[in-house]
C-alpha cells in the first residue's frame, strides 16, 4: 500500500499538481478503527461563563456545500490557492488536472455525494478523486471543482466577516446528509428503515432528564404532517424513526414547522435549544444556493431583533459536503469518520468578531457545548472526546444585535428563477423584519396605554 501511495503522488508531482503534504497516508492509518460507543462517563463540567451568559441555543442546519465550495477563497482560511488541482484520473498522469473555478449559477445539477463517492474522492486520504468519482457516477467531473464568493453569497461572507468561522469543521460522517443528521442529534449513526422505529439516546433526552426544554423545527412540516407525510422527512429530523421520541406525546409536540419558531421568538416561549431544519428550502444542488441563504437571513435576522439575542448562541453550518472538492483530508476518529470539512459560524453576541478558527471540530462539538452549558452525560465516546468551540466566544461584556445587510445578490438569481421565487429572494428579508417590527411596535403601543389608564 505505502508503494501505492508513494506512486500516486509521484504521478501527481510529475503531472505538475499540488498534493499537500497533511493529506499524505500510510497503510497503518488506515487500519479498520471501531465504532463510536456509548459513553460510561458522568455528566460533564459545567462551564460556567458560558452557562451564565448563553440560555439559548440554536442549531441552523443547510444541506450540501463543503467549505472549498463556499469559503475556499475567503481571506484567511484553509482553503484554495493557485496551486489547488485535482487529477482528471488519479490513476493516469496524463488524463490532465482539473482547477478551481468560480460558479456565477445559483443553481447546479446535482452531483454524487453518496458514501461510495466519498471514498473515492478521499482515496485513502491523498484527496485527489473528487473528479473521477463524478464522473464515475455520470456527474459531470468538473463541477465539483467549482466555489462561490462573496458574489453569489454575501450574506454568508457578511457573517462570517462579523462573527466566526471555522475552517476546520468537519461533518461527523463520511457521505451523505442522513447519517449526519443523526450525529448532529445522538452522537452516532445508527440503520433507519422506513417505517421502522429504532431506540438511540438523543441530545433531546438528555435535555429532558435535566428538564431543558428543547424543540426540532423544520420548514414544511405541517404540511407534510397535513398530507400523512411527515415520514418522508425522516432523513433531515430523525427523531421521527425513535420510539422514545414519537412513543411520548410531549416530545413528538415538539417536532414543530418552523412557523412556530417565528411566533416563539415574537410571543415567547422559545425552548432553551432549538434544531432548525429546511427540507423544502435546502442548499442542497438543484436547489438555489441564493434563495437557502434568503431563507437563512429571515431566521438569523429574527432571532438578532428578539429578546432572545442577548442571551443566545447560533451554530450554523452544513450536513454534508454535497459532492464538491475539498482540499483538507478528514480526521480518522472511528468508523464512522469524520467527514469532509463544511462550512461552520458561531454567531452569538459573545463570538469573537471576524475570527477564523482553525481548531478541529466537527458535530459531536455543538453536542460537547449543549451538554457543558447544561452539565450532561455524554451519548458516546464521540461528543464525550469532541473538541470544544468555547475559543469561539468571549464572554465578556457582549454586544448589541447587528443584523448583517443581504446585500446585492447576482444577476443569475434574477435570471434562473420564476417570478415567485424572485420576490422571495429580494422581499421575504424586508417582510420578516419589517412585520416583526411592526408586531413589536403595537405590543410595546398597547402596554404603554394599558399602564396609563388609557383605552386600547
Amino acid at each position: 500500500m505505502r508503494r501505492v501511495v508513494a506512486a500516486l503522488c509521484l504521478g501527481l508531482l510529475t503531472a505538475g499538481l499540488s498534493v499537500p503534504a497533511a493529506t499524505l497516508v500510510s497503510a497503518a492509518t488506515l487500519a479498520p478503527l471501531p465504532p463510536p460507543r456509548p459513553s460510561l462517563a458522568g455528566p460533564v463540567a459545567i462551564d460556567k461563563p458560558a452557562a451564565e451568559k448563553i440560555k439559548h441555543i440554536f442549531v441552523i442546519v443547510q444541506e450540501g456545500h463543503s467549505f472549498d465550495n463556499y469559503f475556499g477563497t475567503y481571506p484567511g482560511v484553509l482553503g484554495i490557492n493557485r496551486h489547488t488541482a485535482v487529477p482528471a484520473n488519479p490513476r493516469s498522469v496524463t488524463a490532465g488536472a482539473v482547477y478551481p473555478h468560480q460558479l456565477t449559477a445559483v443553481r447546479t445539477i446535482p452531483l454524487d455525494n453518496s458514501l461510495r463517492a466519498a471514498e473515492a474522492a478521499l482515496d485513502g486520504g491523498t484527496m485527489d478523486g473528487f473528479v473521477s468519482a463524478q464522473s464515475a457516477a455520470a456527474r459531470n467531473g468538473a463541477l465539483s471543482l467549482g466555489y462561490y464568493n462573496s458574489t453569489t453569497i454575501p450574506y454568508y461572507w457578511a457573517l462570517a466577516r462579523q462573527y466566526v468561522l471555522a475552517d476546520h469543521f468537519f461533518a461527523s460522517a463520511l457521505g451523505g446528509s442522513t447519517p449526519n443528521y443523526q450525529f448532529l442529534v445522538a452522537g452516532k449513526t445508527w440503520n433507519a428503515t422506513p417505517g421502522a422505529e429504532a431506540n438511540v439516546p438523543t441530545i433531546f433526552n438528555r435535555l429532558d432528564a435535566a428538564g431543558v426544554s428543547w424543540g426540532y423545527y423544520a420548514a414544511n412540516y405541517q404540511s407534510h404532517v397535513a398530507s400523512g407525510q411527515q415520514l418522508s422527512l425522516e432523513s433531515q429530523i430523525p427523531l421521527l424513526g425513535l420510539s422514545d421520541i414519537t412513543g411520548t406525546s410531549s416530545d413528538l409536540a415538539r417536532i414543530q414547522d418552523i412557523t412556530r419558531l417565528n411566533r416563539d421568538l415574537v410571543d415567547g416561549g422559545l425552548p432553551a435549544v432549538s434544531y432548525v431544519v429546511r427540507p423544502g428550502q435546502s442548499e442542497h444542488a438543484p436547489g438555489n444556493v441564493a434563495l437557502g441563504q434568503t431563507s437563512t437571513v429571515g431566521l438569523i435576522d429574527a432571532i438578532e431583533r428578539s429578546r432572545y439575542w442577548k442571551s443566545s448562541a447560533i451554530f450554523l453550518t452544513w450536513s454534508d459536503w454535497g459532492g464538491w472538492y475539498d482540499g483538507v483530508a478528514p480526521p480518522r476518529i472511528d468508523s464512522e469518520g469524520d467527514g469532509f470539512r463544511v462550512p461552520a459560524l458561531i454567531i452569538s453576541p459573545f463570538a469573537r468578531r471576524g475570527v477564523v478558527l482553525h481548531q478541529t471540530a466537527d458535530f459531536s462539538s455543538i453536542l460537547q457545548f449543549i451538554e457543558s452549558v447544561y452539565g450532561l452525560r455524554p451519548l458516546t465516546t464521540r461528543d464525550q472526546n469532541a473538541p470544544s468551540l468555547a475559543a469561539a466566544f468571549d464572554f465578556g461584556q457582549g454586544r448589541p444585535s447587528r443584523p448583517v445587510v443581504m446585500g446585492v445578490l447576482p444577476a443569475a438569481a434574477l435570471t434562473q428563477g420564476s417570478v415567485p421565487v424572485i420576490l422571495l429572494v429580494y422581499g421575504l428579508p424586508v417582510v420578516v423584519i419589517v412585520a416583526f417590527l411592526a408586531y413589536s411596535a403595537l405590543r410595546s403601543g398597547a402596554e404603554r396605554r394599558r399602564r396609563i389608564g388609557e383605552p386600547s
